[in-house]
C-alpha cells in the first residue's frame, strides 16, 4: 500500500508540475519587469531552461520536432507552457538584437532595423505557436493575409512609402540624432527625433518641424555637424565708387579684426565682386564657429564697418575733427565745446605700423589714449610666456585711464594690428578740467570700473585672481579724482 500511495503521490507531483512552473514564471515576470536589462536576460535565460526541463520531464518539447504533446489532464498546462517558452524565447532573441545594433545610440539605422527584426522575431513566433503548439493550420492564414496586405498596401500607400523611405534613408547615414540639418526648403535645425514615418527637427524658433521620411529621402540633405560645426557665410558690402579701392578693403579688413565671433582659421576673404560707375561691391566670405553664431557675426561685422566708415569720414563726405573725436566719446560727453577745444590744444598725435607696440606691460602711464585710426589688440604677457588676449578695440575707443589715475604699472600691454593712429591726452590736461566738471569725475570713475571689471573677468576665469581685491585701487583712483574737485 505504501508503494501504491507514494506512487500515485509522485504521479500527482508530476502532474501538478507545469502548473507549478507556470504560475511560478508568471510570477518571476511581474517581479523582475522593473529590474535593468541585465536581470531581465538573465532570468529569461533561467525561465527558458526551466520551461525546457519541465516539458523535457514530460516527455514532450516545445520544438517542432513531430512529437506530438502529451493528451492527459495535464496536456493544457504543458501547451500553455510551450506558448510562454516560446513568448519567452521570442523576447530574449529580440533584446539581444536590440543591444547588438543599438551599439551607437545616436544611430537611425539600428533603431529601424531593430525594429524590423523584432517585428520578424515576434510573427515567426506567432506563426509557430498557431502551427506546433496550437494545431491550428495556418496555410488558409497565409494565404488569406496575403489579400490583406495587398488591401492594406493600397490603402496605406503613403504611410509604407515614409517606412520604406526611411529604411532608404537609414541605410545612407546622412545624419543622427544631435545633428543639425537642413531639409531643402522645408526646414533647418536640430535633429530630436527619428521614427518610422518622419524626423522631428527643432528649429531656431524654438519650432518643432515634423517631416514625412518619403520628402527627406527624394530632398537635398545638408548635414551642418559634420564634418564641423562651424558655418561660412558671405556678405556683399556696396559702397560708392569715390571710396579709394584700397581704403575700402583696408576698413573692412579692420571691421573684420573687430568682430570677435568671425574665425581667424579659416581665414576670412575679402574681394572685389563688381566694380560699377557709382557703385563697388566687395564680398566678405567668412566662418563662425556655429549656425547661432553666423547671425552674430554678421552683425557684428556690419556695426563695426559702419562705425569704421563714420570715422574715416565716408559716410558723411568729411573727415573727422579731433574735437569731433573727443565729442563723441562718453566719457566727454558732459563737456562743452570750448572745454573740449581746450583739451584738443594739449593732444598728440601718434602713428603706428602693423607690429608695433602701443603701451607695454608694466609700464608707467600719464596719458589717455584715443584711437584715431587702426586696430589695436589688448594683451597680457604671463610668466609663462603665454599670452591671454583680452580683446581689440578700434577708432573711437580709449585706453590708459586706469593707469593714469591710479599710478600703478600698467597690467597689460597693447599692440597695432594694422597700421593706425592714437591721440595722446596727458593728465594734466584732466587735472584743469575736473575742479570744473563733477561729471567729468563720475565718468571717469565709471570708466576704470568698468576696465577693471573687464580685466579682472578675464583673470577670474583663468587665475581665480581679483585685480583689486582690497578696494585700494579704486581709493586711489577716487583720492585723484576728488582731490581736484576740492582745490
Amino acid at each position: 500500500m505504501r508503494d501504491v500511495g507514494g506512487g500515485a503521490l509522485m504521479i500527482l507531483s508530476i502532474s501538478f508540475l507545469p502548473a507549478c512552473v507556470l504560475v511560478g514564471t508568471l510570477i518571476w515576470v511581474f517581479v523582475v519587469r522593473s529590474r535593468s536589462i541585465a536581470v531581465k536576460l538573465a532570468s529569461e535565460a533561467l525561465m527558458l531552461g526551466t520551461i525546457g526541463a519541465c516539458l523535457i520531464i514530460r516527455g514532450t518539447s516545445p520544438l517542432p520536432t513531430g512529437i506530438e504533446l502529451a493528451h492527459g489532464v495535464d496536456a493544457a498546462w504543458l501547451r500553455a507552457l510551450a506558448v510562454v517558452w516560446w513568448l519567452v524565447g521570442a523576447r530574449l532573441a529580440a533584446t539581444v538584437s536590440i543591444l547588438g545594433l543599438r551599439r551607437d545610440a545616436r544611430s537611425r539605422q539600428a533603431r529601424l532595423f531593430s525594429d524590423l527584426l523584432a517585428g520578424a522575431i515576434y510573427l515567426t513566433t506567432t506563426l509557430i505557436i498557431l502551427n506546433s503548439v496550437l494545431g491550428l493550420p495556418v496555410k488558409g492564414l497565409l494565404a488569406t493575409s496575403g489579400v490583406i496586405a495587398i488591401v492594406l498596401g493600397l490603402a496605406l500607400q503613403n504611410t509604407l512609402a515614409d517606412v520604406f523611405s526611411g529604411i532608404a534613408v537609414g541605410l545612407e547615414q546622412p545624419f543622427h540624432v544631435g545633428d543639425r540639418i537642413s531639409i531643402a526648403d522645408y526646414a533647418e535645425g536640430i535633429v530630436v527625433q527619428v521614427n518610422w514615418r518622419s524626423i522631428r527637427i527643432q528649429t531656431d524658433g524654438e519650432d518643432l518641424a515634423t517631416i514625412p521620411n518619403s520628402i527627406v529621402a527624394r530632398s537635398q540633405i545638408m548635414n551642418r555637424s559634420v564634418p564641423t560645426a562651424r558655418r561660412g557665410g558671405t556678405i556683399d558690402i556696396p559702397v560708392h565708387s569715390k571710396v579709394p579701392t584700397d581704403q575700402l578693403m583696408g576698413l573692412i579688413r579692420q571691421a573684420i579684426l573687430l568682430s570677435p565671433a568671425i574665425l581667424v582659421d579659416p581665414e576670412p576673404n575679402v574681394v572685389i565682386k563688381n566694380i560699377g560707375i557709382r557703385v563697388t561691391t566687395v564680398s566678405v566670405n567668412y566662418f563662425a564657429a556655429t549656425t547661432s553664431a553666423l547671425a552674430v557675426a554678421r552683425g557684428q561685422l556690419l556695426r563695426q564697418l559702419r562705425r569704421l566708415y563714420y570715422h574715416a569720414g565716408i559716410l558723411n563726405s568729411t573727415v573727422e575733427s579731433d574735437a569731433d573725436l573727443l565729442g563723441s566719446i562718453v566719457l566727454f560727453e558732459s563737456l562743452t565745446g570750448l572745454q573740449i577745444e581746450g583739451l584738443v590744444k594739449s593732444l598728440t598725435t601718434c602713428t603706428f605700423q602693423a607690429g608695433d607696440t602701443m603701451l607695454e606691460q608694466g609700464s608707467l602711464g600719464r596719458s589717455l589714449y584715443v584711437i584715431r585710426a587702426g586696430v589695436f589688440e589688448i594683451s597680457r604677457r604671463q610668466e609663462s610666456g603665454d599670452r591671454l588676449v583680452y580683446g581689440r578695440v578700434g577708432p573711437g575707443e580709449y585706453l590708459g585711464e586706469i593707469s593714469m589715475m591710479s599710478g600703478d604699472p600698467r597690467p597689460f600691454f597693447v599692440e597695432a594690428l594694422t597700421k593706425g593712429s592714437i591721440l595722446e591726452l596727458p593728465r594734466s590736461a584732466l587735472e584743469a578740467l575736473l575742479s570744473q566738471d563733477g561729471h567729468l569725475c563720475v565718468a571717469l570713475e565709471a570708466s576704470v570700473e568698468r576696465g577693471m571689471a573687464w580685466l579682472d573677468r578675464d583673470d577670474a576665469a583663468r587665475n581665480c585672481h581679483q585685480l583689486d581685491a582690497d578696494g585700494s585701487l579704486l581709493a586711489r583712483i577716487r583720492s585723484f579724482l576728488y582731490h581736484g574737485t576740492k582745490d
